[in-house]
């Protein structure tokens, strides 16, 4: 047949010729054509789906050339876009976030394309939603006849894992840090929690305490001497409670070299140290105490010359007695303090004869022996638990707690009295000393100058006397 023949032909449909230009004949079945539209339809709502699911991701899902072009781009969250999806398609990749990074990512499609093997990724950027780590994979897309041209990124955000990792690590760096420095600290740190279970002792805390029995603060309360238990105990019931402790001072046993770890709570033998003892509460979430943390610090020396520093303050240097100022507070809670019924206070009051004599005739130096001496004997006559202090030039004091009567305060000034009447070496010569002396007592608290006053008064009345005998307040 010829191009001209006239053969009708359905509308839209192109018939194929041969070489001679005749029409050839369509000799398929027409069920044929039916199954390829009904294909057709099947392939279009697959790319639908396709297209539907990519859209519903909140990943990123996008299609690049080899350079590196957006050729689609699919997610449910734009606002990890870089920018709007309609400005990026058709840009590559480095004009969207940068040569550096486009610079990656196109020696990583380059692999990958060459390879044929999928590559991960992971970067930070700057997107509406604000700074996110993504991590990428890069996987090769086939075309036809295998040639492999165009890539598929699928880009996941990360940033909520980032920083789950960078504080994970911040927190070990933090544990490795806190673990050398309880290490190298002077201190004896420890932590217990609220059934008394020690949880933690650092090695300093092993050479203050020893090797604990159990790891339980009853076994770290046996290195405690039994005077300072119980504000050691006190002390955990309040941190426990929620309050803070600060340099609370208790004694120490420290266990010498060959002694074996303590079992029982008991009197332990070894150096004792006064050591510093400070905690704060560990609370959960809810605010709620769960235990305590604590350190323990050795400040013997610094208690030593704290107590040097309060005997400079308080003790006449010549004498060794305490001075008017410590005399008088000491005096003070000694009247105040609580008594038996009937009990009281006695302050006697004794004052050297002729100490000014021997000051003009043998000199200061002589003088000062002297009332060494004096003060000597006061203290061997003195009963224990008694304080000799020296108030003025060559006056001295001694402060009587628990005295059962006047009468009995009486008998403790006339051995005083005794004592301090003798004959004493002062280097150039031997003198005599002699001494008047006046008692007062009361079963009530006084104020300490009025206590002084009395006994006082009493001592001039011995003195008028002759310097005989001993006279007690009030004076007849």
């Amino acid at each position: 047949m010829g191009a001209g023949s006239g053969t009708a032909h359905a509308p839209g449909v192109i018939k194929p010729l041969d070489p001679e230009g005749d029409e050839v004949v369509d000799t398929s079945e027409p069920q044929h054509a039916g199954e390829a539209q009904h294909g057709s339809s099947a392939l279009q709502e697959s790319e639908a789906r396709l297209q539907a699911l990519l859209s519903s991701l909140d990943d990123l899902v996008f299609e690049l050339d080899e350079n590196g072009t957006y050729l689609g781009i699919w997610t449910s969250n734009e606002a990890l876009l870089v920018a709007p999806r309609s400005e990026l398609l058709g840009r590559t990749h480095s004009e969207a976030i940068g040569d550096e990074m486009g610079l990656q990512l196109k020696q990583i499609t380059a692999n990958v394309l060459a390879t044929g093997r999928s590559e991960i990724w992971e970067y930070c950027l700057e997107v509406p939603a604000g700074t996110r780590w993504f991590q990428g994979r890069v996987a090769p897309i086939a075309g036809a006849a295998g040639s492999l041209r165009r890539i598929c990124l699928l880009v996941r955000d990360i940033t909520a894992q980032k920083q789950a990792e960078l504080e994970i690590s911040r927190l070990l760096s933090r544990e490795q840090l806190l673990s050398r420095l309880s290490e190298s600290v002077p201190l004896g740190l420890f932590e217990v929690d609220m059934a008394g279970h020690v949880a933690f002792t650092n090695d300093r805390m092993h050479t203050i305490v020893g090797e604990l029995s159990a790891d339980t603060t009853r076994a770290l309360m046996s290195s405690v001497v039994a005077e300072d238990r119980a504000v050691f105990e006190a002390a955990f019931a309040a941190v426990l409670g929620g309050r803070a402790v600060d340099d609370v001072e208790v004694r120490l046993c420290f266990p010498e070299p060959d002694e074996p770890p303590a079992i029982n709570v008991g009197v332990r033998a070894g150096r004792q140290r006064v050591c510093a003892l400070s905690m704060r509460a560990l609370r959960d979430a809810a605010g709620l105490v769960t235990g305590a943390v604590g350190c323990l610090s050795d400040v013997t020396d610094r208690v030593q010359l704290r107590q040097e520093l309060e005997v400079r303050a308080s003790v006449d240097k010549l004498t060794s007695c305490l001075n008017r100022e410590a005399s008088l507070e000491l005096l003070e809670r000694t009247t105040a303090a609580p008594k038996a019924p009937g009990e009281g206070s006695a302050l006697i009051f004794i004052d050297l004869d002729d100490c000014k004599s021997v000051n003009d005739q043998f000199g200061h130096a002589a003088g000062d022996r002297l009332l060494a001496a004096a003060a000597a004997r006061l203290r061997g006559a003195a009963r224990k638990g008694d304080v000799v202090g020296r108030i003025g030039g060559d006056e001295f004091i001694v402060i009587c707690p628990r005295v059962a009567s006047s009468a009995q305060a009486v008998r403790v000034a006339e051995r005083i009295a005794e004592a301090t009447t003798a004959m004493v070496d002062v280097g150039p010569a031997v003198v005599k000393l002699g001494t008047s002396v006046g008692v007062a007592w009361s079963a009530e608290p006084l104020d300490a100058e009025a206590f002084l006053a009395q006994a006082d008064s009493a001592m001039y009345v011995s003195k008028k006397a002759g310097r005989k005998g001993v006279t007690l307040f009030p004076m007849p």
